[in-house]
């Protein structure tokens, strides 16, 4: 049976504020010695799925460097250290990135990123009756348009230029829901 790693030495070989890397030496159960192996260490993220009363999903585009690519989204972000109350972190990156409130927040699926090499979690988030209340605001390092379409028109997701993965997960997490809850998916306009 599988069993996991015994960590022999650890240290941090990288940290800010936004990320660390941490290197492990472990032993697996058969007695074989991991020499180096590197994990990133991030604080947990949360994605929100908005939809407005009228069916429509509300959207981001926003630049993302790492893949020097323009994204059309769901807002989310990652938390500031210490805190666990996922849906408040939700309501935050959603009023932040679009200045749109929600009337209810429901918490829809949880999933590693990629556990491979990250050690942190995703929640995501159904956030229903959101209605814009304020403008944005912002981190200094983010440029984010706002729109919304019909949800009919999001889940055609592979017709977009580019793809977020984890937004693809969070759909499957999202359509799963409406298959329990199929009073609350979107009529089709």
């Amino acid at each position: 049976m599988i069993k996991p790693w015994k960590i022999l030495e650890s240290k941090q070989t990288f940290r800010d504020q936004y990320l660390g890397v941490r290197t492990d030496r472990c032993v697996r159960e058969d007695g074989h010695i991991v020499p180096t192996y590197h994990v990133i260490e991030q604080t947990p993220w949360v994605t929100v799925f908005p939809l407005t009363d009228e069916g429509k999903i509300v959207l981001i585009r926003e630049y993302r460097h790492a893949a020097q690519k323009i994204l059309t989204a769901v807002p989310g972000g990652v938390s500031d250290p210490g805190e666990s109350d996922w849906e408040a972190v939700g309501r935050r990156e959603l009023a932040e990135e679009t200045g749109y409130e929600a009337r209810e927040m429901r918490l829809i699926g949880t999933c590693y990123p990629n556990p491979a090499v990250q050690d942190n979690e995703l929640h995501f988030f159904l956030a229903l009756g959101c209605t814009p209340t304020a403008g944005q605001s912002l981190d200094p390092n983010e440029e984010i348009e706002v729109f919304e379409v019909p949800y009919e028109d999001f889940l055609a997701y592979e017709q977009l230029d580019v793809q977020h993965a984890l937004h693809a997960a969070g759909l499957f997490y999202l359509e799963r829901y409406f298959l329990k809850h199929p009073e609350l998916r979107p009529a089709a306009s």
